[in-house]
């Protein structure tokens, strides 16, 4: 669709935007914004199909008028109108992506017929509303500065505007004259005392609108135990959670008064056995007792129900098999909700467990093979179970909730980042969620008729409850130590492994310069980032760059030549990169607009590459530094990625620990054909270099972490020597000279965990 074809359509209402073709302008709350005539086609043909989901084909071919194009275009245009319409990746309230199928114009179109006047004022409100004027501090510019000058300066210049009164004016002229003035007087001084009011009005909402909302944390644990499970008894006073404990009998249910911080810890009288312990603690309705998942040697897995007023414990059922703990009550006390594997569709079900008789009801199974429904949760009136179905396909955690008399799913929002938890909110009407390992972890919270999210606060945790009667949170806080380890190799064999860093408070994200001489690293004091480098020999520790509190780094990378260095900084919903010139001194922020993070560069320097969100895709971008064009190369969520010599990518998905690798082509457009890189399922961080690819695993020998290395044009591996590298899946943590005999990696040096209640203060 050309310019020329866009200006002939009539204007249009989407929602409450108007936009006018004859002036490329969406218009809203008399806020103008001029778009491109390529994404005013877009939306033109959006529009004419409001409703019916176009193809990416339909789309090119309509507006660029060939398919010989990149999707690109496309997706760059849409994702610019989305900020025109004030919609994100996240909030897709007017342009909807439909997964592998194309997009959706969500809300009602209202065209101008050519009959009607074409005048743009047609599609404004009528009436406007006046804007108060505030400094960049919202404070209100008083009306006191409105001066009795100021007054008479107004109505001198409305006298002088107004008709002069001839000599010859009859008597009656002069006087309805006057009278005029007097009104218009009158009138002026009404409306200043109203702006004055509404001014001062104005100004309270402004400072009282958006309250800033603070949380006050009250420890009930400050001690090396490990806790998980948390919940909250019906009256709010009391907290259940699993716990490991010092005397070495395994993991128990601890029984906690959150007034006075006295414990009970339930035990299910198997003390004699250390192997033992009990998870996922859930009170009755009527806090009278407390349902857990008991696991020994002996009886395998049961779900014990223990009476807090007798001390008692008894067996209700063996647990179903399943590969999660989760254990809920009913509102009526008749049912007890944990998970199901289902053997066939290999699936995580829910099931349903009398409490009366202990046998089983499975609900219907999720349709999609997947991990299942996780860490169900009952609805306050139990006609709903609220769920989280982890898609790995899809790299998404859906919210959604489970009918307990179908077995239906209904979705309600979709995360790109893994949720765990999920709880109701006292009315019903929204649910509460735990983010976690992410740069948005925290509670969130979900309405479950507008479907709109809302981040509460930040926390690091795995656990979460919502105690609906006193509008308190409770949660297991997280406190994790890292720290730079090297490991040194002699050449007689001998190993040496020690922390890098002994003055640092906490590490990570080890990166060796090309020329082995300095490390670049990143470290976290009071919770603020800061990019480092360490010269191996002399020790000495340079302060590149630090960020804001609310900003976090990772993935430092540096140049072929280690002239260059470049950093991400993650931020929620935000993430940019900045290189540095380490020999000039200088910085820069890596041009676009989009989300940009995990920034490299090819051994031979030739080219450059990213990892860009592309309208709500995550994409690894190339560019020919040489030529400055771009291209896509992987469109998939991915933890980590290297291209060495610029023709093989290596890649790993999102929620797997393999490694693929993808030779690409820069002559032809055909897709290009992934192979497994590294097929072990224990695969826990890699790096890769020119032929070669370093990767720390499980030896299958000894049951140590050991550092492997795979000759990529052979495929033969050699396991060279213990690393206690960090188990994650997040980014890069270890980092190994070219010839492998020293590693620089992550070790987690401390965790611990406390239970927390938190109220809104």
């Amino acid at each position: 669709m050309t310019k020329d074809i866009a200006t002939k359509e009539p204007s249009f209402s989407i929602g409450n935007y108007a936009v006018l073709p004859s002036r490329n302008l969406v218009i809203h709350e008399d806020k103008e914004t001029l778009i491109t005539p390529k994404m005013l086609a877009v939306l033109i043909e959006l529009a004419k199909h409001q409703g019916e989901t176009l193809s990416k084909e339909q789309l090119l071919l309509a507006v660029w008028g060939t398919l010989h194009t990149s999707d690109m275009v496309l997706s760059r245009a849409i994702s610019d109108l989305r900020k025109v319409f004030s919609d994100s990746a996240r909030q897709q309230h007017t342009i909807e992506t439909v997964t592998k199928q194309g997009y959706r114009l969500k809300q009602s179109v209202a065209w101008q017929h050519s009959e009607e006047k074409r005048d743009d004022e047609t599609l404004l409100p009528k009436t406007k509303v006046p804007e108060t004027k505030v400094n960049e501090n919202y404070d209100v510019i008083p009306s006191q500065q409105l001066s009795t000058e100021s007054l008479t300066s107004i109505l001198t210049s409305v006298d002088k505007g107004a008709t002069a009164l001839s000599p010859s004016d009859p008597p009656m002229v002069k006087t309805n004259n006057m009278k005029k003035r007097f009104v218009l007087f009158i009138f002026i001084v009404a409306s200043l005392i109203f702006l004055a009011f509404f001014i001062t009005s104005n100004k309270a909402i402004l400072l009282t609108a958006e309250p800033t909302i603070t949380y006050d944390n009250n420890y009930l644990t400050l001690d090396d135990d490990m806790e998980r499970n948390v919940r909250f008894s019906p009256n709010g006073k009391y907290l259940a959670y699993a716990s490991n404990l010092r005397a070495n009998l395994g993991q128990r249910v601890k029984l906690q008064s959150i007034t006075n911080k006295s414990l009970i810890t339930i035990s299910a009288a198997h003390e004699d056995e250390e192997t033992s312990y009990d998870i996922a603690p859930t009170f009755s309705p009527d806090g009278n007792q407390i349902a857990y998942k008991h696991f020994s040697k002996s009886t395998g897995c049961t779900i014990n129900v223990y009476t807090i007023k007798e001390a008692t414990v008894k067996t209700l059922t063996e647990c179903p098999m399943s590969k999660t703990d989760a254990l809920d009550w009913s509102p009526d006390g008749q049912y007890l909700v944990t998970n199901i594997f289902n053997y066939i569709k290999k699936i995580e079900s829910l099931v349903l467990v009398s409490t009366d008789t202990g046998k089983n009801k499975t609900l219907l199974a999720p349709s999609e093979n997947a991990s299942g429904y996780l860490w169900p949760r009952f609805s306050p009136d139990g006609n709903s179970i609220a769920v989280v179905h982890f898609q790995p396909n899809n790299n998404l955690w859906v919210i959604g909730l489970v009918d307990t008399l179908s077995g239906e799913f209904t979705e309600v929002t979709s995360s790109g980042e893994e949720v765990s938890q999920v709880v109701w909110s006292e009315a019903g009407n929204s649910l509460y969620y735990l983010i976690v390992r992410s740069q948005e972890q925290g509670i969130w919270q979900v309405g479950l008729n507008s479907k709109e999210t809302t981040f509460l606060v930040e926390i690091n945790s795995s656990s979460l409850d919502y105690d609906r009667k006193n509008d308190k949170f409770a949660y297991i806080e997280r406190e994790a130590q890292y720290n730079i380890w090297r490991s040194v190799q002699g050449v007689d064999g001998e190993l040496i492994s020690a922390p890098f860093l002994k003055n640092m408070p906490q590490t990570n994200y080890p990166t060796l310069a090309p020329d082995n001489k300095s490390l670049a690293f990143i470290s976290t004091e009071s919770g603020v980032d800061s990019l480092w480098i360490r010269t191996i020999d002399t020790r000495a520790n340079l302060l590149l760059f630090q960020v804001k509190d609310n900003d976090k780094l990772s993935e430092p990378t540096w140049s072929s030549d280690g002239k260059q260095l470049l950093v991400s900084i993650l931020n929620k919903g935000r993430s940019r990169m900045v290189q540095f010139d380490m020999e000039l001194g200088n910085s820069i922020l890596f041009d676009s607009t989009n989300n940009v993070k995990m920034g490299k560069w090819s051994q031979d320097g030739l080219f450059m590459y990213w990892y860009e969100e592309i309208d709500d895709v995550w994409h690894v971008m190339e560019k020919n530094l040489s030529t400055a064009q771009q291209r896509i190369i992987l469109s998939h969520p991915i933890a980590q990625f290297d291209i060495i010599d610029g023709n093989n990518l290596h890649y790993q998905k999102i929620g797997t620990r393999k490694v693929h690798t993808r030779l690409l082509d820069h002559l032809t457009s055909t897709k290009p054909k992934d192979k497994m890189l590294l097929p072990t399922v224990n695969t826990f961080t890699w790096d890769a270099h020119l032929g070669v690819i370093y990767y720390a695993a499980d030896s299958s020998v000894k049951k140590l972490k050991m550092l492997f290395k795979m000759d990529l044009s052979s495929g033969l591996v050699e396991e060279l020597y213990p690393i206690e590298v960090m188990d994650t899946e997040e980014s890069r943590t270890l980092s190994v000279s070219d010839d492998g005999r020293t590693a620089y990696y992550t070790k987690l040096d401390k965790y611990r965990t406390d239970v927390v209640v938190m109220t809104q203060e």
